[in-house]
Formats: C-alpha cells, structure tokens, sequence
C-alpha cells in the first residue's frame, strides 16, 4: 500500500511538472518547437508505462493498481498523441499553403 502512495505521489509529481510544459508549448508559435516537446512529452509518457510494468513485476504494484494507473498513462499518452498528430497537420496544411503560393507566383 505504501508503495501504491508513493507511485501515486511520483505520478502526481511528474503531472506537476509537465502541465506548465505543456500550457507554455502551446503557446509558442515555433511550430517546431512544439513538435519537439510534444515528443518529449509522448516519451515521458511510454516511459511511465514501462516504469508500471516494470513495478508490476517485481511485485510493488497489485494488478488491479497496475491496470487502473496505467489506463491512467495510456490515456495522457493517446492525448499527447493527438496533439502530436494535429500538430503535424497543422505544419502539412501550411506546407501545403506555401508551396500553392510559389506556384501562383510569376
């Protein structure tokens, strides 16, 4: 149990700290930048998966502990996947923007 705490209090922790990365990524206007971090930010999330089962192996975690924080991880890595992916339309539709324009040109 006090293990299941102190993988609760290392989760909530590492959210503490990512959220401001995250809210100040989406603020920049460096479309590559944000790229970077997102993918930063979709490898702290696999890592934290691993890091669950890895703990589930050794015996730290229960399973039904296991199950329900790594639902909780899969879901924060799928929403980081979404923004990765919307993120990257957004660079392909202006891509695609500029090089319409080139054409146009004389």
């Amino acid at each position: 149990m006090g293990t299941l705490l102190a993988l609760i209090a290392a989760l909530a922790a590492l959210a503490f700290a990512v959220l401001p990365l995250i809210r100040h990524s989406r603020k920049r206007s460096n479309g590559e930048a944000e790229v970077s971090e997102l993918l930063t930010q979709r490898d702290l999330a696999l890592d934290d998966i691993r890091e669950l089962d890895f703990d589930r192996d050794l015996g730290n975690l229960s399973q039904d502990d296991h199950q329900e924080l790594r639902e909780q991880s899969k879901r924060r890595a799928v929403a980081i996947l979404k923004e990765l992916q919307a993120e990257e339309s957004r660079i392909d539709d202006e891509i695609e923007q500029a090089v319409t324009a080139l054409r146009r040109e004389p």
